[in-house]
């Protein structure tokens, strides 16, 4: 069930949150006594919503609100995906986003958020790859380096980043004999998309070891690029 939303400014909140968030991969708790910090739902009697924000200033500024004893620590956003909000759905709790910063308190399922961030990777992935004209994998002499895929069993799916910061990242915890090469968009498109297609191997956009991450076949991820592409050029 979604939550209602009683005030219009709700929206424009979230999708902030979301935003910054996916940005800069992170995502701030307050944590006190009794654990995250949680209030009171404003829209459901005898429920709670733990909530999170965006900026570590924010953050710093309720602690003293919303917690005793508390600390301010940033969750990686994969963490927070996988790990946090999953429980927190277990235990019932709605989120609350950037709370006593906004000018509102907009609250959401966590089966939701997790919706939206996925949404926004995705979209953020196209934007930057795009608008730098590039991205990048990770390869040896063989050839790219392949994970196995987390939605269909025995398949296997090709890491692709959009900053190089972040693919050396993923090769230094995982793939050190692997070396990180960048691949201009439209290569990618014509070629690389094109050879996994005839392989039957999908595309995974901004991988994350060890998570469920974000599985596209290559058409897909080809079409969606393609579109800002035509987009673009008529700005």
């Amino acid at each position: 069930m979604l939550l209602r939303q009683v005030d219009p400014r709700h929206a424009a909140v979230l999708a902030d949150f979301v935003r910054k968030v996916v940005a800069s991969r992170t995502v701030w708790a307050v944590a006190g006594a009794e654990g995250l910090a949680r209030l009171p739902s404003p829209t459901r009697r005898a429920r709670e919503a733990t909530i999170f924000w965006a900026e570590q200033e924010d953050a710093e500024r309720a602690a003293e609100k919303v917690a005793t004893e508390p600390r301010v620590k940033p969750i990686p956003l994969a963490d927070f995906m996988h790990e946090v909000l999953p429980k927190l759905r277990e235990l019932e709790r709605a989120v609350g986003t950037n709370w006593l910063a906004a000018p509102c308190e907009p609250e959401i399922e966590p089966t939701e958020l997790v919706d939206r961030l996925r949404q926004e990777i995705l979209a953020s992935f196209v934007r930057q790859a795009v608008g730098q004209g590039g991205l990048y994998i990770l390869e040896d002499d063989q050839g790219p380096t392949f994970a196995a895929s987390t939605e269909v069993p025995n398949t296997l799916i090709l890491p692709v980043w959009t900053q190089r910061e972040e693919a050396e990242i993923v090769q230094r915890g995982f793939w050190q004999d692997m070396d990180v090469s960048h691949i201009p968009v439209a290569t990618f498109i014509e070629r690389t998309l094109v050879w996994l297609g005839e392989i039957g191997r999908s595309v995974a956009p901004s991988y994350t070891p060890r998570v469920a991450n974000i599985e596209l076949a290559p058409g897909d991820i080809a079409e969606r690029l393609k579109k800002l592409q035509r987009l673009q050029a008529h700005v």
